[in-house]
């Protein structure tokens, strides 16, 4: 009984790993490759066995009576170019580290066929020049997710990189906040908070955090929606949000809804040009809209209108 269950499980790893629908196992490849890689000598009637264990188990595998040439894994867990599309997100994820990146890899490289694996390698581009060094990021997202569930303020060093391209704390001092949320917005991953004894919600990347610490101390506040937040932020900058009135070129248009989304406020007016309206921090939107100065005109509020005018005129050299 014992052998019949081991030549079930090493069946299915041998399906698992070698087989998919261009890549079908005859009963003879089978047995050898339980043979080569578990030291197991099944025949033929205990692998017909082992299939028929695996189907009532909720496995779909495609038999020879069906396809005419052998056995494969049919249903996975990922489809080959679901595993490519999160093999590509963990890769471009700065606040997962080098190391972490590879182990993620190879989990979801697992749920694929070795030949489907071998694709998606090939596809694939690790940016080690633009992940984080900081190895606790997994840990700190658990460490806040028990926290916001039991609702209690949070302590931690934050870091900044310094010239020397390592991370160092910004003050000795720890943060203790109130955690809310975390989100992933501008390629990063944040805890939506307000710091203790204030009222201004601030984001802070995770992967700048160590050494957090879950207190017994409950949160001050308990009705904040971390998403309503972010989606008026801009690069992170959180606050009040304003209604901002813009006169944008037809060549950014992409851009501005790729940024904003479709609930924006649209108006095309007689130089060709279309007035947008939106509400969003100000001073996210000040840095935002210094990138687009050719293209993007702000006309309201006038002190946003002002402050761009100025930092323009402080940064003209003769």
């Amino acid at each position: 009984m014992l052998t019949e269950r081991a030549i079930a499980i090493c069946l299915l790893e041998v399906l698992r790993e070698y087989s998919d629908f261009n890549h079908i196992l005859s009963m003879s490849e089978i047995i050898g490759k339980i043979k080569n890689i578990y030291g197991l000598m099944p025949d033929r009637r205990t692998v017909y066995s082992a299939l028929d264990t695996l189907v009532e188990l909720g496995y779909d595998i495609s038999f020879y009576k069906e396809n005419g040439k052998g056995y494969y894994l049919r249903d996975r867990t990922l489809e080959p170019s679901e595993a490519h599309l999160l093999s590509d997100a963990v890769c471009s994820f700065p606040f997962i580290s080098e190391k972490q990146t590879a182990q993620l890899m190879k989990k979801i490289h697992s749920l694929v066929s070795i030949y489907e694996r071998k694709q998606i390698k090939n596809l694939t581009v690790i940016r080690a020049d633009k992940k984080t060094i900081n190895k606790n990021v997994f840990y700190n997202i658990e460490i806040l997710d028990e926290a916001i569930e039991l609702k209690r303020k949070v302590t931690f060093d934050y870091y900044d990189y310094g010239t020397d391209k390592q991370l160092h704390k910004r003050r000795e001092k720890k943060y203790k906040v109130n955690p809310y949320g975390m989100v992933y917005a501008n390629e990063h991953y944040y805890l939506v908070c307000i710091m203790s004894r204030q009222q201004n919600v601030s984001m802070y990347r995770i992967d700048r955090i160590q050494n957090i610490e879950i207190t017994d101390i409950e949160l001050d506040i308990n009705d904040i929606d971390p998403h309503s937040i972010v989606r008026n932020a801009v690069y992170a900058h959180t606050g009040e949000a304003v209604d901002v009135v813009m006169l944008i070129e037809p060549k950014v248009l992409n851009d501005i809804i790729d940024r904003f989304g479709m609930e924006l406020d649209m108006s095309e007016v007689e130089d060709g040009r279309i007035k947008v309206r939106i509400k969003a921090t100000a001073m996210g939107m000040k840095y935002w809209a210094l990138q687009y100065l050719a293209s993007v005109e702000i006309v309201e509020p006038k002190v946003l209108r002002d402050e761009i005018s100025n930092m323009l005129k402080n940064n003209c050299y003769p």
